[in-house]
């Protein structure tokens, strides 16, 4: 595991800013402010791509390029929480293939709702287990998976999950299994 972050200021142990930020509950706050905003902007209109690495790519800079010089960047350091994500060498080329899979699944498009929930889960799932980026993987991925899935022709209202089992689903898809995800995003899942 590589010990060096290059993301963090060695002199405050803050992550790197475009603001000169050195105190971590101001950052964290400015931070949610400004990712609220250009998360809002996605809802009311598209951002262009093709549903692949470089598009999540793109999320992730929308969010938070006014806070981040890296946004949108793959990270270049080992990461964990619960678990170690995946190992930072193999992230693109990892990535590359999971959203390979995806696009032969033709973007869970013309899918019935029941198997379109079991798709969804299993590559947000498989995103989770990557995470791309230093931090702000989370919101990215569920930009990114809310446009993916009205392109597909459904609706996931991801503010109408209960945080905490969301969290706690995420953290055991990282062990392989997609079922509780599943079955929480069966219950906020419509027709767009």
């Amino acid at each position: 595991m590589n010990t060096e972050d290059p993301y963090v200021d060695p002199g405050s142990g803050v992550l790197v800013n475009l603001l000169g930020v050195t105190d971590a509950d101001v950052l964290r706050r400015i931070e949610a402010e400004v990712v609220v905003l250009r998360d809002a902007e996605l809802k009311v209109s598209t951002l262009p791509g093709r549903f692949d690495l470089a598009h999540l790519r793109a999320f992730h800079r929308r969010l938070f390029g006014d806070v981040y010089p890296w946004a949108g960047e793959l990270r270049r350091v080992d990461i964990a929480r619960t678990s170690l994500f995946a190992h930072w060498r193999h992230v693109e080329s990892y990535g590359e293939h999971l959203f390979d899979r995806l696009r032969e699944e033709r973007h869970l498009a013309d899918l019935g709702r029941e198997a379109f929930v079991d798709r969804f889960a299993h590559h947000f799932a498989e995103v989770n287990a990557l995470h791309p980026f230093r931090e702000g993987n989370g919101r990215a991925q569920r930009a990114f998976f809310w446009q993916l899935a009205l392109h597909a022709g459904w609706r996931v209202d991801f503010a109408a999950l209960d945080v905490d089992k969301f969290h706690r689903a995420c953290r055991e898809s990282m062990t392989g299994g997609s079922d509780t995800l599943r079955e929480l995003f069966d219950g906020v899942t419509g027709p767009a």
